[in-house]
């Protein structure tokens, strides 16, 4: 009896609070340890690819199919529609860092920079370690020709991902240009 009251509860909350974002996931952690000590860029890119996967997966078939749809979206150009996916995933699901970022994503796409900016504050609060939301905050400061801001969010990038291929030598350039601009 104390089984089936324990199992009847359990269901009924999965059916109230919606799946917990996987930036929660504790396996990110080792993924992460692993990506700042790993050497061979093969392995760099399968960790990458592992975190982006836990990012992106819910773990809720209705949450993850809203991703889904959303990603389709994006693909088809359908930045209205997306927009309007990832704004639904997030009204279910606030704490999903990955909605957040795919909806600044669009925005960027949109040529709304404000509205992306904000979506990547979000992000960033709920995943200190996202290293696409910081990389895609680095390029609109870049295009606002922003470039210490920019410089400080690409920073952050590779703090997460020491493996992003050329941003070391653009970080350089873009301390260049921040001279040039001072003077």
């Amino acid at each position: 009896m104390l089984r089936r009251l324990i199992c009847v509860l359990t269901v009924a909350a999965s059916l109230i609070a919606p799946a917990m974002a996987t930036q929660k996931d504790p396996a990110l952690d080792g993924l992460f340890a692993r990506l700042k000590t790993v050497t061979d860029p093969q392995q760099a890119r399968l960790l990458v690819q592992a975190i982006w996967e836990t990012w992106t997966a819910a773990g809720d078939p209705a949450l993850d199919a809203l991703m889904a749809r959303g990603l389709s979206q994006m693909q088809s150009r359908d930045l209205d529609g997306a927009i309007e996916t990832f704004t639904a995933l997030i009204d279910k699901a606030p704490d999903f860092a990955e909605a957040w970022n795919k909806r600044a994503t669009v925005y960027w796409m949109r040529g709304d920079h404000d509205a992306s900016v904000a979506d990547i504050q979000k992000t960033v609060a709920l995943e200190p370690r996202h290293f696409g939301a910081w990389s895609g905050l680095g390029m609109i400061f870049e295009e606002r020709e922003q470039y210490e801001a920019a410089i400080r969010a690409y920073e952050e990038c590779l703090k997460h991902n020491p493996h992003g291929e050329g941003l070391r030598a653009h970080i350089e350039d873009l301390k260049r240009k921040a001279a040039r601009q001072k003077t």
